[in-house]
């Protein structure tokens, strides 16, 4: 596999203030798990896509602004209540700087290369060149 971007995914109920931290225009800093991800695998720089679950589609893009590390969420207040706790635990996790951006799941799912992207279930999954500029082509018309 072609490891040129990350996908990564956001789930509105566990960050409910999303849609106000991320904007247009402006860089937000945000922290994902990695999950199993290599920590050799990534550093500053790699291009990022940020899906939505539950129909959202994709709602952001940028890049990786660190390595991997192993801490807790610095903005775990930000998440729903019931997460908080499990924002608090040190795990893997890379900063992201991303803006707001918006394409349709229904979008997504007309492109044969990317139309089974929002089957994965991993916070973080790498997504081929291909796939990432068919993404980056949805975003800029």
């Amino acid at each position: 596999m072609d490891k040129f971007a990350l996908l990564l995914r956001l789930n509105p109920e566990r960050w409910p203030n999303w849609e106000r931290q991320i904007v247009q225009n402006t860089d937000a800093t945000v922290w994902f798990k990695t999950g199993p991800r290599l920590p050799e695998d990534i550093h500053p720089g790699i291009p990022v896509i940020v899906l939505g679950t539950g129909g959202l589609g994709v709602v952001a893009s940028g890049k990786t602004s660190s390595n991997i590390e192993f801490r807790s969420d610095p903005d775990w207040q930000d998440a729903s209540q019931e997460y908080q706790e499990e924002c608090k635990q040190t795990e893997n996790r890379v900063c992201v700087k991303i803006r707001r951006v918006s394409v349709a799941l229904t979008e997504l799912k007309k492109q044969p290369n990317i139309a089974k992207l929002d089957r994965r279930r991993k916070t973080t999954t790498w997504i081929a060149s291909e796939q990432y500029q068919a993404i980056k082509e949805l975003i800029e018309r």
